[in-house]
């Protein structure tokens, strides 16, 4: 019986990891991708005539769910404005 137990605690985890842990693992690293072009497109930007762009919650938000094209729909964003 404490097989079962044992099995079914195995399962569970990886139940939890499969829909929890791992979509907040991609935002995770979608984010930290995200936020470190945002830094190269705020620090070297001006040398391709691109503006600063703020960082927000709300931008952190874009970039952390969309990562690459986020950072150019915030950049984009920050050009036409």
């Amino acid at each position: 019986m404490e097989y079962l137990y044992i099995g079914a605690g195995i399962v569970l985890l990886l139940i939890i990891n499969r829909f929890i842990l791992a979509p907040i693992r991609r935002l995770a690293i979608n984010t930290m991708m995200g936020l470190f072009l945002l830094h190269l497109v705020n620090t070297y930007g001006s040398l391709a005539g691109l503006h600063h762009v703020n960082v927000t919650p709300l931008t952190g938000l874009v970039v952390g769910f969309f990562g690459v094209p986020g950072v150019v729909a915030v950049t984009l964003f920050y050009l036409v404005i």
